[in-house]
């Protein structure tokens, strides 16, 4: 192989692709990436076996070839290049990476070791915006369960319904719903659960786009790929059953209270000095006294407690809750009030924005 090409266009690919190249002592060719020269492109490839990531780069080329290299050698090498074109040429196990000012010779792997990258072409295909799929996958991924023992829990679920694209996630204990409007004449041809960190993964990789990149997604029964600009992402999609959400998400409540986002990202920054090692803070409501009370304790740093404005209704309520279960979902609503509504002792709390009716959050309760 032997290619000219923009420093600033392989590193871009690098930056994309090389996140995923962890250390593996077991399997040192997941360490690298591929590059391989063919016609007047380069594609650069990396994968972790789970997600998969090819970018294509334009490139002058004398000679055709492959090679597996160290993903994160290469790209610190480039990083700490002055000059802005570089020549790759490989020789015997080696790759010769020449500047005007440095030649630095690389070791590199068998490419023949290199997993295949499948690139679903036959399945179903749907196309959407790739700020949509950004906003939903950051709206509700922070609820996703860590644990792999439901891997179902540890995705994001995405379907479509009546003309919105929904993002949920759930790790039993609290519960996010993102609806977002899609004017996509074609529909999301099944459900996918997305492993959240591929999850992860596709919205750093899509912070490097174009807020309005059309983004085509290719759809197998066990694997889904994303195809925009010169980007191919492919991940395999966990096989389960999503839990029947809607049936938990209380259809009346009994008490009612709207206060200013702000003010509530405020005192519970205060929390998390004061809470216990659980997290727990304590809400008290009393519509009649129209107080709304925050407190927290801990036996050893001290204790809290702070009143928020509110418009309050219903009936008087003191529920405990893990204070960062409600903190996180704040980012995730686009509105400068907020409602919570609560459904009595031991039910879950629902969120919405007041201005924002496309996010639902739900945050079950602990006992004391």
């Amino acid at each position: 192989m032997k290619i000219e090409c923009v420093k600033e266009d392989l590193l871009q690919a690098l930056v994309i692709t090389e996140k995923i190249a962890g250390t593996n002592p077991t399997l040192p060719i997941l360490n690298c990436v591929l590059l391989e020269a063919e016609k007047d492109v380069l594609r650069v490839r990396s994968t972790n076996l789970e997600l998969g990531i090819e970018v294509v780069v334009p490139i002058k080329k004398e000679q055709d070839g492959v090679v597996a290299v160290p993903a994160s050698i290469l790209y610190n090498t480039l990083q700490n290049t002055s000059d802005s074109h570089i020549i790759l040429a490989t020789k015997d196990s080696n790759l010769i990476l020449t500047t005007k000012h440095s030649t630095t010779t690389i070791s590199t792997h068998s490419p023949e070791d290199f997993p295949i990258l499948p690139h679903t072409s036959s399945g179903a295909t749907y196309t959407m915006k790739s700020y949509e799929l950004m906003l939903g996958i950051q709206s509700v991924i922070y609820s996703a369960s860590n644990s792999t023992i439901k891997p179902e829990l540890s995705s994001v679920y995405i379907f479509e319904h009546d003309k919105k694209l929904f993002f949920v996630s759930t790790d039993s204990f609290r519960l996010a719903e993102k609806r977002i409007a899609t004017k996509q004449k074609e529909t999301l041809p099944q459900p996918l659960l997305l492993p959240i960190r591929n999850a992860l993964e596709v919205v750093r990789i899509l912070n490097q786009a174009h807020k309005d990149a059309d983004i085509t997604v290719t759809i197998t029964e066990n694997q889904c790929s994303l195809k925009f600009d010169s980007v191919f992402v492919t991940s395999r999609l966990i096989e389960g059953v999503f839990p029947d959400y809607q049936q938990i998400i209380p259809t009346r409540h009994t008490t009612e209270a709207v206060v200013l986002k702000q003010d509530l990202l405020n005192v519970f920054k205060k929390m998390n000095i004061f809470s216990d090692k659980f997290g727990q803070v304590s809400l008290y409501i009393d519509p009649k006294k129209k107080l709304f009370t925050v407190s927290a304790r801990n036996l050893v740093v001290g204790e809290t407690a702070d009143s928020i404005d509110a418009a309050i209704s219903g009936e008087k309520v003191e529920m405990n809750f893990n204070y960062r279960y409600i903190f996180d979902s704040l980012s995730s609503i686009h509105s400068d009030s907020i409602t919570l509504f609560f459904s009595g002792i031991g039910k879950p709390l629902v969120i919405r924005g007041v201005s924002d009716d496309s996010f639902l959050y739900l945050v079950m309760p602990m006992n004391k």
